[in-house]
Order: C-alpha cells, then sequence, then structure tokens
C-alpha cells in the first residue's frame, strides 16, 4: 500500500464544504483542519502510485478546493 500526506486548501468560507466532500472521496482521509486559513492534512491510501495520483486529482478538481500540496510520499516497499 502507498500513503501521501497533502494539504489542501479551500476557497475563503468553503472548508466545510471541502471537507465533506474530501471525506466522501474513498482513499483520502482528512486529519487536521485550520478554519483560520481554509487548510487541512489529508492523508491517501492507495495500492498504486498511479492510484494516489488519481485521488490527489480527484481533490484538486473539487469545486471548493484552491490548492492541493504533496507533503509527503511512502511507497509500497513491498
Amino acid at each position: 500500500m502507498n500513503y501521501s500526506a497533502i494539504l489542501v486548501v479551500v476557497h475563503p468560507g468553503r472548508l466545510e464544504d471541502a471537507l465533506r466532500a474530501v471525506k466522501a472521496i474513498e482513499g483520502v482521509e482528512p486529519h487536521q483542519t485550520d478554519p483560520a486559513t481554509g487548510r487541512m492534512i489529508c492523508t491517501i491510501e492507495a495500492p498504486t502510485t498511479d492510484d494516489e495520483v488519481r485521488l490527489f486529482r480527484t481533490v484538486a478538481d473539487l469545486p471548493d478546493v484552491f490548492d492541493v500540496s504533496l507533503i509527503e510520499h511512502r511507497p509500497d516497499a513491498s
């Protein structure tokens, strides 16, 4: 399994909507939110790197999301 940590920045006032949308994406889990800055830290868990990239793009394409940055990536060691 591959794991990534991402920083998600949302449009002003849209954190709750973005949080609901992210929670609905299988393989993506929000962990920390900061309403003052409109940011959240999430993890992506996927069987392949290609699947991780697909999930990253799915989050980035959400209407309330302004930007997504990769913080860390842990590839499958097997």
